[in-house]
């Protein structure tokens, strides 16, 4: 957490702890560790962990996507698509749109 090192990171008027006592509490209310930043400049200039987050999950997101175009095109069939792959019907049909 980029907290204590007011606006632009140098902590000038921040109280003593102050960093340490928000990420102590922070962490008391999630139930998830927390720890204040050991470079608030870098903290509060850069977005590298949300660029990370962000890639990470665009990665698992482009994966999926792939393995879902890939179970609808080889299903695709009888009679004008490949029908590579054969998914078993578990269920009659919906309330909806029953057969």
């Amino acid at each position: 957490l980029a907290q204590g090192g007011t606006a632009v990171g140098t902590g000038l008027n921040a109280p003593v702890g102050f960093a340490e006592r928000v990420a102590d509490r922070i962490a008391a209310i999630s139930g998830i560790t927390f720890v204040t930043a050991p470079n608030k400049f870098e903290a509060l200039a850069a977005h590298d962990t949300m660029v990370f987050s962000h890639g990470a999950i665009n990665a698992a997101a482009a994966a999926l996507f792939k393995i879902a175009n890939d179970i609808r095109f080889l299903g695709s069939g009888p009679r004008s698509g490949l029908g590579e792959l054969s998914l078993p019907e578990n269920e009659p049909g919906s309330s909806i749109m029953p057969g």
